[in-house]
């Protein structure tokens, strides 16, 4: 979300999306998230507000795009931390599940540190493997993007942006289970680039101008 400097933020609509599957030490990536951010009013007068799942390539991706805003606020996404603790859940006893929401309450309501010492508390109460594994994933997860951490409650109460669940499910499907997991088929890395642009295309809407501009004018030598 990219908001001008004013009483209320204002918040972009219109959709555009960039993906790459190339390896190239994210410079397209970059590229793409850079002029998208133009497209959508980039400037040195802008705030923007980003989200990410905590991957460290995630957050080096959104940099590019500090130098050429007035403030570059990120958040690790509310979305992505649910699921993490959902994992943990999963194999928790019933009784200890408990403990770990109150973990949880106290992340949403700002207090990281204190979520984090309640996880800690919570591991070296539990002698079986797999469930202590599963919470020092957990921490270590936080802990890794403790920077990154907000207050969730008051973002929330603000109307303002603090998860992307929205859009996980049209990511999902741009990116499609033919390209992920155990699913996929065996694309080469540019391959599945160049179909994830076309698909990219289309979320954003500018795929009939591209048909338009690139693809008749070759499909009219070829014929």
């Amino acid at each position: 979300m990219i908001s001008k400097p004013a009483s209320r933020p204002i918040c972009i609509t219109p959709k555009c999306c960039v993906i790459s599957a190339l390896d190239d030490q994210q410079a397209s990536i970059k590229t793409y998230l850079y002029h998208a951010a133009l497209k959508q009013g980039l400037s040195l007068e802008t705030q923007v507000t980003a989200l990410a799942d905590g991957a460290a390539n995630c957050w080096l991706a959104i940099s590019v795009l500090k130098p050429h805003c007035q403030r570059l606020e990120l958040i690790l996404d509310w979305f992505h931390i649910g699921m993490k603790f959902q994992k943990v859940k999963n194999v928790l006893g019933e009784l200890l599940c408990d403990s770990l929401e109150s973990a949880k309450w106290s992340l949403w309501q700002g207090e990281a540190d204190k979520a984090l010492q309640q996880l800690c508390l919570l591991r070296d109460n539990i002698t079986d493997e797999k469930p202590r594994s599963k919470l020092k994933g957990l921490h270590d997860y936080l802990k890794n993007n403790r920077q990154y951490l907000v207050n969730y409650s008051e973002r929330e109460k603000a109307n303002q942006v603090f998860t992307s669940q929205v859009i996980e499910s049209q990511i999902d499907t741009i990116i499609n289970t033919r390209h992920k997991r155990k699913q996929k088929m065996q694309w080469s890395r540019e391959g599945a680039h160049n179909v994830l642009q076309i698909r990219a295309k289309m979320v954003s809407n500018g795929w009939e101008e591209n048909w338009l501009e690139l693809v008749l004018p070759e499909a009219k030598k070829a014929a």
